[in-house]
C-alpha cells in the first residue's frame, strides 16, 4: 500500500513539474506576445463571446487616448459604439482590408477612418471569440510618402545611369596635350570642396568632366546630381532645387518633395547651363552657397545641406555680368576653380579614339559587327565639328543605324558632314582644309558683329545661331569681346560726347 502510495506521489510529482514547466513556457510566450503586440504598429484587438475585450495592444489604446489597463474585460461597445465584433462572431463572418468609419470625436487624433481585417475565432465548431487587425490610415499614409520618395530617387538615378558611366580621369581617353593639361587640372581641384566652373562650348562634354571630378573626390561615394537650368522653367526652378511641403502651392504633391539639394546631400550638384539661371534664383542660390541651408517652398526652418558645387556655362559669364544678366556676387563666387574645355576641333587627335569607343558602344548594345570605311574616316577627321563629342556620338550613331551591311560609309554620316566634305573636297591636306573653314567663319563672325555694330543678339539671329553660341564661337577663335566693342561703342560716339 506504501510503495503505491509513493509510486502515486512520484506520478503527481512528476505532472507538476511538467506543469511548471510549460507555465514557465507560457509565461515566456506570453512576455513575447506582449512584446511583439506592443511595438506593432497596426492596431490589435481581441473581443471574448460575451462581448467584452480580451486583449489590445498600445497602437490601438493610443489612437483612442485609453489605457490598456482600464480597457481589458470592459465591453467593447463601451470604446467603439459602432464596433462589429460581436456582428462579426454571431454571423461567423470574414472581412479583409473592409473601411470603418468611427463616429465624430471618438479617437485621439480626430482621424476616422481605419483599414481593418475581423474574423471570428473557432474551436471545436463553436465561436469563442473575434480577432481584428487595424491598419491606420496616416501611417499608412506615411509609408506610402516614403515608399514613393524613394522611387522618385530610383526614378532619378535610373534616368541618369548611361551618363554617369564615367567613374575616373581615365575613362577620358586623349591624345591632346592641351585636353591632358585640362584633365590633370581637374585632378587637382577634384580634392577639395570649392566651386567649380567649367567652361567650353555646347557638347565638349562639360557634364562628363564633371562626374570625373565627382569621382576623383572624397564625395564618390555619393549621390552626383545634375539640374540643366535652361530646361527648367524659371518658376519651376526654385522648387526643382530646393523641393516643397505638403501643400506648398496648388498642384503640389500631397507628399512634398525632396529638391536636387537634398538628394545630392553629402555629394555633389552639377547646375549646367548656370549662365541661362534667372537673376531671381540667382538671389536664392547665392544665399545657399553662402550659408549650406536652402528653404523648402512652404517649409517653416531651414534645411542644412552638404554639398559641392559644379556649374557649367557655354557663355561669356563675365560679359553677362557687365550686361546685368548675371549677378557679379554670383560669378565671383562660382568663379573660384574655372576649368575651360577645349573644343573637339582644337584636339582633333582625339577623333579616331573617341570615334571608336562610341562605335564600340553600339557594337554591344545592338551584337552588330560594323566598321567605318576609310572615306567615312577621312570626312570624320576633317570635319570641324560645330556640336563638338556630342555631334560626333551623334553621327557615330547614324552611320550604325543608317548602314545596312557591316560598313559606315559617307552617304550614312550626317548631312552637314557629307556636305563640309564636298565643300572641301578640292583641298590638299587636312591642315589647310582645317584652316580654310575657321578662317571663313572667322571673316563671317566679325563682318556680321561688325554690320550690327557689337550687338550679339542682333548678329546672333543674322547668323542663324543662338547668342550663347555666338560667344562661344567668338571666344573659343580668340576674338577679344571687350575691344571688339569698345571699338563699336567709340565710333558710335557722338561728337560732343
Amino acid at each position: 500500500m506504501a510503495e503505491d502510495d509513493g509510486r502515486a506521489i512520484e506520478s503527481l510529482q512528476a505532472e507538476v513539474a511538467l506543469l511548471k514547466k510549460e507555465c514557465q513556457k507560457l509565461h515566456k510566450m506570453n512576455i513575447i506576445y506582449e512584446r511583439a503586440l506592443s511595438a506593432c504598429n497596426d492596431g490589435f484587438l481581441i473581443v471574448g463571446r460575451d462581448g467584452n475585450i480580451i486583449e489590445i495592444n498600445k497602437a490601438y489604446c493610443d489612437y483612442f487616448g485609453v489605457k490598456r489597463s482600464e480597457t481589458i474585460g470592459k465591453h467593447i461597445y463601451s470604446l467603439i459604439s459602432n464596433s462589429k465584433m460581436i456582428k462579426i462572431m454571431d454571423e461567423n463572418l470574414v472581412e479583409l482590408d473592409a473601411i470603418h468609419t468611427f463616429p465624430d470625436g471618438l479617437t485621439a487624433s480626430g482621424e476616422k477612418h481605419v483599414a481593418v481585417t475581423r474574423m471570428p475565432v473557432i474551436e471545436n465548431g463553436e465561436t469563442i471569440a473575434s480577432v481584428a487587425i487595424v491598419k491606420f490610415s496616416k501611417y499608412t499614409f506615411n509609408l506610402a510618402s516614403q515608399l514613393h520618395k524613394l522611387e522618385e530617387e530610383i526614378a532619378y538615378y535610373r534616368k541618369h545611369l548611361n551618363r554617369n558611366a564615367i567613374t575616373s580621369f581615365e575613362d577620358l581617353p586623349s591624345r591632346s596635350p592641351r585636353y591632358a593639361e585640362v584633365r590633370r587640372l581637374a585632378e587637382r581641384f577634384a580634392g577639395n570642396d570649392l566651386p567649380i566652373l567649367l567652361l567650353g562650348e555646347t557638347g565638349v562634354g562639360k557634364e562628363v568632366f564633371a562626374n570625373a571630378i565627382h569621382h576623383a573626390s572624397h564625395r564618390a561615394g555619393q549621390p552626383f546630381v545634375c539640374v540643366n537650368s535652361a530646361s527648367v522653367p524659371g518658376e519651376l526652378l526654385e522648387s526643382e532645387l530646393f523641393g516643397y511641403m505638403d501643400g506648398a502651392f496648388t498642384g503640389s504633391r500631397r507628399t512634398g518633395k525632396k529638391g536636387k539639394f537634398e538628394i545630392a546631400d553629402g555629394g555633389t550638384l552639377f547646375l549646367d547651363e548656370i549662365g541661362d539661371m534667372p537673376l531671381q534664383m540667382q538671389t536664392k542660390l547665392l544665399r545657399v552657397l553662402q550659408n549650406g541651408e536652402i528653404e523648402k517652398l512652404g517649409a517653416e526652418k531651414p534645411v542644412r545641406v552638404d554639398v559641392r558645387i559644379i556649374a557649367a556655362t557655354n557663355q561669356d559669364l563675365s560679359a553677362s555680368v557687365k550686361e546685368k544678366k548675371f549677378r557679379p556676387d554670383m560669378y565671383y563666387r562660382l568663379n573660384v576653380l574655372p576649368i575651360t574645355i577645349p573644343p573637339l576641333r582644337e584636339r582633333a587627335e582625339d577623333i579616331p579614339e573617341l570615334a571608336a569607343i562610341f562605335l564600340a558602344e553600339l557594337k554591344d548594345n545592338y551584337g552588330r559587327q560594323v566598321q567605318i570605311s576609310d572615306r567615312a574616316w577621312k570626312m570624320l577627321q576633317t570635319y570641324s565639328w560645330p556640336g563638338n563629342v556630342r555631334e560626333l556620338r551623334n553621327a557615330i550613331g547614324r552611320g550604325f543605324m543608317m548602314t545596312e551591311d557591316n560598313e559606315i560609309l559617307p552617304e550614312h554620316l550626317p548631312a552637314s558632314v557629307q556636305e563640309s566634305a564636298d565643300i572641301l573636297s578640292g583641298e590638299n591636306d587636312d591642315a589647310t582644309i582645317h584652316d580654310t573653314r575657321m578662317q571663313a567663319e572667322r571673316d563671317l563672325i566679325l563682318n556680321c558683329l561688325k554690320k550690327y555694330e557689337g550687338n550679339f543678339c542682333r548678329a546672333a539671329q543674322a547668323l542663324g545661331i543662338h547668342r550663347a553660341t555666338l560667344y562661344s564661337r567668338v571666344h573659343g577663335m580668340g576674338i577679344a569681346i571687350e575691344e571688339f566693342r569698345a571699338t563699336a561703342h567709340h565710333r558710335n560716339r557722338r561728337p560732343h560726347d
